[in-house]
């Protein structure tokens, strides 16, 4: 420690540098090659494909609906730190206000439910608890649904239709998570 050098300390040392700017235009070059590269990928198994006969049952609208809830969710909530990293004011705000919407939606999902058991109880703990909980199974049927999906397509080597039924049915169990975690402290 007596070879400690201050000075050395201070003009080397990459936390107190000031922060670089980020170059937006190489995140733009970046987005358009991974979307390139997505472009590519599904025309190419849309051309292996003679012809697509798929019905959209009710239960893969529903699980298309709250995955792509769950996504935005995601990639709101990762801006907002972004944004907050790099002090965009109002991009954070924006993140912000989005990832607010995901979770008002996903209420407006459980408003059926709601509605239903409100008609057997009138303890508003009770009809939430009990609403999320049957929220829980119906997310663990469609996580079922499409892990089912899954595992169809990935033996039939159809291994596009496979990666995106495993991604919603993973969107699924991250859906399960929370919303138990919130049964979990009503009940607590």
């Amino acid at each position: 420690m007596d070879k400690f050098d201050f000075k050395s300390y201070i003009t080397n040392n990459p936390l107190l540098r000031e922060q670089e700017e980020l170059d937006t235009s190489d995140i733009g070059d970046d987005l358009a090659s991974v979307a390139d590269s997505l472009d590519d990928a599904i025309e190419t198994e849309l051309e292996k494909q003679e012809e697509i006969n798929e019905a959209l049952d009710p239960a893969s609208l529903l699980s298309y609906l709250l995955a792509s809830n769950t996504v935005v969710n995601i990639l709101s909530k990762q801006a907002m730190k972004i944004a907050k990293k790099y002090e965009w004011g109002k991009g954070e705000e924006a993140a912000r206000n989005i990832y607010k919407f995901t979770h008002e939606l996903e209420e407006k999902f459980k408003s059926p439910i709601r509605f239903i058991v409100s008609k057997f109880t009138k303890d508003s703990q009770k009809v939430k608890t009990i609403t999320n909980s049957l929220f829980v199974l119906f997310l663990g049927y469609l996580a079922f649904h499409a892990g089912g999906s899954a595992l169809k397509y990935l033996k039939q080597a159809k291994l596009s239709a496979g990666g995106i039924a495993g991604l919603k049915a993973a969107l699924k169990g991250k859906d399960i998570v929370a919303t138990t975690q919130d049964i979990i402290n009503d009940l607590a």
